[in-house]
């Protein structure tokens, strides 16, 4: 759902400020149904503004649980201050993060540094293709740092509000300094960035090592990232090793749905529908990702439910590799039972 704005108190800032974000809260709403189709040209809505007016004016409530986020309180693009010393002090002072020239796109970063609710439930569930399909929707007229301006195009897309996704762990890396983590660096300071693919022998192969992933193989992959100061909160055992031993597993992803418009182009995206379509060296399957992942689950048998429940599914904190199933799974999972990657 489109941001809206929260109170929150904020200490004094270092540099440039911006409001620091609101946690997630407010009333609780019923979850909201849709059915994604991924056939519709870009720029052609695919499901009722009505629904962002409602998020505007409080009909449709935020955070409780319900799989939406409280919105940041500032979309300003800034400059960085001198004394951002760690994420803490960044995310404190900085609710969009901050950049040495301040030129990025302030509403992307405070989408990206919301402290989404732990407890909030998907909305909608997506296998890789289908999230890859949504990128046909887009509004035809989104660039790197417009993002504002469309979001009640985007939140009809459902940006802002809870999903999973179900697939294949190809790779996982350090995301280096970032405008939205004050351009920070070392691992308690940045996001981890996460590939997830649809097939089964592709995951077998980056698990192998030898020969591992092709760039053409990293390219199909969809990105979900875990934030530094969301992880800190909720999740403090989470750390990059630990991902990097469920790689070649299935697994089961919840987290924000947004479009990293910073990507929107032919260079980086493999599914760009600009003019020319993408470039031969673009590397991830789609602009849309789960950020930040506020659940992963890692299937510890040889084949899972793509729903993220029954037997085999265990918390990525407590999978243990030597005690999974050590066969690779042989086909890839069902894709999500909700029509066309739809809602569950």
């Amino acid at each position: 759902m489109p941001p809206q704005e929260t109170s929150t108190a904020s200490g004094p800032s270092p540099g440039t400020p911006a409001s620091a974000s609101a946690p997630p809260g407010g009333a609780a709403s019923q979850p909201v149904s849709r059915t994604w189709k991924g056939t519709a040209a870009r720029g052609m809505s695919v499901a009722p503004l009505a629904l962002a007016v409602l998020a505007q004016v409080g009909v449709i409530g935020h955070g409780g649980g319900t799989g939406e986020t409280a919105g940041p309180t500032s979309t300003q693009a800034v400059k960085c201050g001198t004394a951002i010393t760690d994420y803490q002090s960044c995310h404190d002072h900085y609710a969009t993060g901050c950049s040495a020239a301040g030129g990025y796109d302030g509403y992307l970063n405070a989408l990206k540094n919301e402290l989404v609710d732990p407890a909030g439930q998907p909305q909608n569930a997506f296998d890789v293709p289908h999230l890859k399909a949504l990128e046909n929707d887009l509004p035809k007229d989104l660039t790197k740092d417009n993002h504002e301006a469309l979001k009640a195009q985007m939140s009809a897309l459902g940006e802002g509000e809870v999903a999973s996704l179900n697939g294949y762990l190809y790779y996982a890396k350090d995301g280096g300094a970032e405008s939205s983590n004050c351009l920070l660096k070392g691992a308690d300071n940045i996001d981890f960035h996460i590939g997830i693919g649809e097939k089964a022998d592709v995951a077998a192969r980056a698990k192998a090592k030898n020969p591992g992933l092709s760039p053409g193989d990293r390219s199909q992959a969809v990105i979900v990232e875990m934030t530094p100061h969301w992880r800190a909160k909720y999740e403090p055992g989470w750390n990059l090793a630990l991902v990097q031993k469920a790689v070649g597993r299935q697994v089961y992803v919840v987290g924000q749905l947004l479009a990293d418009n910073e990507h929107d182009d032919a260079k980086d995206d493999c599914a760009y529908t600009g003019a020319g379509g993408p470039g031969p060296n673009c590397w991830r399957g789609t602009i849309w990702e789960l950020h930040p992942v506020t659940r992963f689950l890692v299937c510890a048998a040889a084949q899972c439910d793509e729903k993220g429940t029954g037997a085999g599914w265990t918390p990525l904190e407590s999978f243990d590799p030597a005690k999974a199933d050590g066969a690779a799974a042989t086909q890839a999972p069902s894709s999500a039972s909700p029509a066309a990657g739809g809602s569950q």
